[in-house]
């Protein structure tokens, strides 16, 4: 087995990720936490759909996506 498996979405380039995610139709596949434009917060959402919110911080980002997805508890 190689190294670079190549059906691993970590390997992908970024338009291809976000291709993929957009054809999901409705899943937890992908999770964004982005700085604002004005720097004051950041925007999070899933590619659910279901699920946006602003932050202060990346890491408070990056656990409400954990919670969201259900990899750690709220």
């Amino acid at each position: 087995m190689s190294d670079h498996d190549e059906d691993n979405s970590l390997h992908e380039k970024p338009l291809e990720f976000m291709q993929s995610i957009a054809n999901t139709g409705g899943t937890c596949d992908g999770q964004a936490i982005i700085p604002s434009d004005d720097g004051t917060h950041y925007d999070c959402w899933c590619s659910c759909g279901e699920w946006r919110i602003e932050t202060t911080t990346t890491e408070e980002g990056l656990h409400a996506a954990r919670a969201h997805t259900g990899s750690v508890s709220a």
